[in-house]
């Protein structure tokens, strides 16, 4: 399965990545979304980018069918590898949702736009297990998507403070 969002932001992508790559602004954002034991695991800067790795717990709504398989509480690991090339962002990621039989990969790609930036987020969810696959999938993907827009609104609540 596929999810592709566009989120949009005004100001420049050096002023939003900021927000994914400073420890203290990452560990707030996640904290502030609702989710708990936020750690930076790994923060290594390149030449051209830096890796990052995060860990944090949230909570989810999981429908009965998937009880079993998700709980409560997960606890998720994302990796990513960022590029940075003149004003863009690229950044390959993979997260992994713990005791979760699901492979989530994506790109963000933050570029430049008349009035601030774009964050382009592409990710692919895939579960092999059989029967239920697809609903552990339909139900991550949901999950996903509200969590990156909850992460989109606080971002622009943000930065409109420290424009203000």
């Amino acid at each position: 399965m596929k999810l592709a969002m566009t989120h949009l932001y005004s100001c420049s992508t050096a002023e939003l990545f900021r927000f994914f790559s400073e420890p203290d602004l990452i560990t707030q954002k996640y904290s502030d979304i609702d989710c708990d034991n936020v750690r930076v695991t790994e923060l290594t800067p390149k030449d051209d980018g830096l890796t990052l790795s995060t860990k944090r717990e949230m909570e989810s709504n999981v429908p009965s069918v998937l009880k079993r398989l998700l709980g409560a509480r997960n606890v998720a690991k994302q990796a990513e590898q960022w590029r940075i090339d003149g004003d863009h962002y690229h950044c390959q990621m993979a997260v992994e949702l713990v005791g979760v039989p699901i492979k989530i990969t994506g790109t963000l790609h933050f570029a430049p736009t008349d009035s601030g930036c774009a964050n382009h987020v592409e990710l692919q969810l895939k579960s092999a297990l059989p029967f239920i696959g697809n609903k552990l999938t339909r139900f991550v993907c949901d999950e996903i998507e509200r969590m990156a827009n909850a992460e989109r609104d606080y971002l622009q609540q943000q930065l409109a403070r420290e424009t203000a």
